[in-house]
C-alpha cells in the first residue's frame, strides 16, 4: 500500500469514526433518505447478490437485503469499522436476504473472504453500489476498473454517485478555506466537471450507461446574498459539529489571530464565488449513474 493510498484512508478513519454514532440522524438524516433512493433508482434481482462498497451503517444494505429478499445476499464493505458496528446493530427485516458485513477497503477486493465466496458460489454480483463515498477514493477510475469484474458480464449493473460541481458553503470551507490554511483535505473532487464527467468514467471502465441525472437537493436549499458571508459561515458552523471542528482547530493552534485570518480569508473566498448576480447557492446535490457491464 502507498504512503498516498494510506494517507486517504486515514482521512477516511478521522473523518466517519467520530460520526458513526450520530451519521444516520446527521444534518436532518438525509443520507437515510438517500439510501433508500438508490435502491429504487436500482433495485435488485429477487434471489440476487449485492455488493455495496463503502456500505458505512448500512443505509442501503439493509434496504438492499429486503429487495432481494430470501435467498438472496448483501455484501457490505467499509473501512471503518465504529460505522460498520453501527451497521451490525441493526436488525434485519422478516424476510430479508442474508448480509455479510466486512472491514476491508473498497478499492482492493481480492483479499475480502466474504466477497471471493460468493464470486465462487454465483460467479459474480447482480448489482454494485457505492453511495456517498466514491470521492473519497485516490483513484476512482482505477477502482470503477476494479470492481467491474466481479459483476456479471452482460447484465451486472453498477450505481455511483457523486457531488455535483456546485460550489456550495461546505466546498468552500473543506476546500479554499482549508487551503488558504495549509491543511487542505486528501478527498478531491474538483475532478467533477458537471453531468458528463461519471459516465464518461464509467464508459471507459467498460460500462454502458443505462442513466445519468442530477437529484434534487438533499438539505434545505438557500440562496445567500453578497453581504451574508459571515452569517452564513455561523450558521454552517454552528449547526454542524464538524465545520465547528474546522475553526475550533485553527484555534487551538494559533489562537484568537488564526480565527481572525480565517474569517479574514472566508470573506475573499466568499467574494470570489459569487455567481454573476452577487449570490451564493447553498444545498446538496448529486450526479447518479447506473452502468452496465457489457458483454
Amino acid at each position: 500500500m502507498s504512503f498516498r493510498h494510506r494517507e486517504f484512508i486515514a482521512e477516511t478513519l478521522a473523518q466517519y469514526t467520530p460520526r458513526a454514532a450520530k451519521y444516520d440522524v446527521s444534518n436532518g438524516g438525509w443520507h437515510v433518505e438517500l439510501g433508500r433512493d438508490f435502491v429504487t433508482w436500482l433495485p435488485p434481482p429477487k434471489g440476487g447478490a449485492v455488493l455495496d462498497l463503502a456500505c458505512g451503517t448500512g443505509l442501503v444494505t439493509l434496504p438492499q437485503a429486503e429487495a432481494v429478499g430470501p435467498g438472496g445476499i448483501v455484501v457490505g464493505v467499509d473501512v471503518t469499522e465504529a460505522m460498520l458496528n453501527e451497521a451490525k446493530r441493526k436488525p434485519l427485516l422478516e424476510g430479508s436476504g442474508e448480509v455479510k458485513w466486512v472491514l476491508g477497503d473498497v478499492t482492493d477486493l481480492s483479499s475480502l473472504e466474504e466477497v471471493q465466496n460468493v464470486m465462487k458460489e454465483r460467479e459474480a454480483f447482480d448489482i454494485i453500489s457505492c453511495c456517498s463515498a466514491f470521492v473519497l477514493l485516490e483513484d476512482p477510475a482505477k477502482a470503477i476498473k476494479h470492481w467491474i469484474t466481479y459483476l456479471k458480464p452482460g447484465t451486472g449493473k453498477l450505481i455511483i454517485d457523486v457531488p455535483a460541481e456546485d460550489r456550495t458553503l461546505q466546498y468552500l470551507l473543506n476546500y479554499p478555506l482549508r487551503r488558504a490554511f495549509g491543511k487542505s483535505m486528501v478527498f478531491d473532487f474538483d475532478w467533477i466537471e458537471d453531468i458528463h464527467t461519471l459516465p464518461k468514467m464509467l464508459e471507459d471502465a467498460g460500462f454502458e450507461i443505462e442513466k445519468s441525472f442530477r437529484t434534487k437537493s438533499y438539505v434545505p436549499e438557500k440562496w445567500y446574498d453578497a453581504g451574508q458571508a459571515m452569517e452564513a459561515l455561523e450558521e454552517k458552523t454552528s449547526r454542524s459539529g464538524l465545520w465547528k471542528s474546522i475553526l475550533e482547530r485553527l484555534e487551538a493552534e494559533g489562537g484568537t489571530e488564526a480565527i481572525e485570518r480565517a474569517r479574514h480569508a472566508w470573506q475573499q473566498i466568499w467574494k470570489e464565488h459569487l455567481n454573476k448576480g452577487g449570490e451564493l447557492w447553498d444545498g446538496h446535490a448529486l450526479y447518479v449513474s447506473i452502468g452496465r457491464r457489457r458483454e
